[in-house]
């Protein structure tokens, strides 16, 4: 105890509890693992995307048509990526079962297999829905811009879908609401909006190479980018069930 023990039983502990309650050892171990799984939550995500958004201009190089994105479309998608990764994965509160989880194992590494492979497949999410969206909007319509503004679309609801399946690895979203992050919901509805104004706002439409989608297109997008992303949280119910 930092109060009450002496000052060589002070030089000789491995560690001091400088306000003596014992509760103090289990609340830092709370925050130490929430910290540990927050990070690994945001790096998990950042990595995911970034392999995701390389991944979509492959087929359209392979087919020889033009790529689903415009280089000022790119800064922007990296502009809310990385606040996404940077500032709501920080907020994300504790998962319910954190202190029941057993302890970890110093010498596991930070990137394991379970890790990696969340990474990729979160990675292919988007480049499936993403590359759906284009590919067939881009057949139906024979219209470029408008296949390119339905992908960025795909995009910007896909990774949002894709950080709210990865705010927990064993919990479905369900169990916490969408609402416990509040920096996560307020990144999500600023993307959403952005995305809704810079499509329906005419003069913004040149600076950001993207054009009018009716609501089949929306629709298309967004059920497109749900139901390639949110199968996470299918397999997490179903492990929970």
């Amino acid at each position: 105890m930092g109060e009450t023990g002496t000052d060589v039983a002070r030089e000789a502990a491995d560690m001091i509890l400088t306000n003596d309650d014992f509760s103090t050892i289990a609340f830092a171990v709370q925050s130490g693992r929430r910290m540990y799984d927050n990070l690994r939550k945001g790096v998990r995500y950042y990595l995911a995307v970034k392999l995701g958004l390389m991944s979509i201009f492959l087929l359209p190089v392979l087919l020889g048509i033009p790529l689903p994105f415009a280089p000022i479309q790119i800064i922007v998608l990296e502009l809310f990526m990385d606040l996404g990764a940077s500032a709501a994965f920080v907020a994300e509160p504790g998962e319910k079962d954190l202190m029941t989880q057993p302890p970890r194992n110093p010498n596991q590494r930070f990137m394991d297999r379970p890790m990696l492979r969340t990474i990729v497949l979160g990675a292919i999410s988007l480049f499936l829905a993403v590359s759906t969206v284009y590919l067939v909007t881009n057949f139906t319509t024979g219209n470029t811009l408008v296949a390119q503004s339905s992908a960025f679309a795909a995009w910007m609801f896909g990774h949002i879908f894709l950080a709210f399946n990865m705010r927990s690895d064993r919990q479905p979203l369900s169990s916490f609401g969408l609402f416990s992050n509040r920096p996560m919901d307020v990144w999500a509805i600023g993307a959403i909006g952005f995305l809704i104004i810079a499509i329906a706002t005419p003069f913004l439409h040149p600076a950001l190479k993207l054009t009018y989608l009716n609501a089949g297109q929306w629709l298309f997008a967004v059920a497109i980018a749900f139901v390639f992303t949110f199968w996470v949280e299918t397999r997490k119910v179903a492990e929970k069930g």
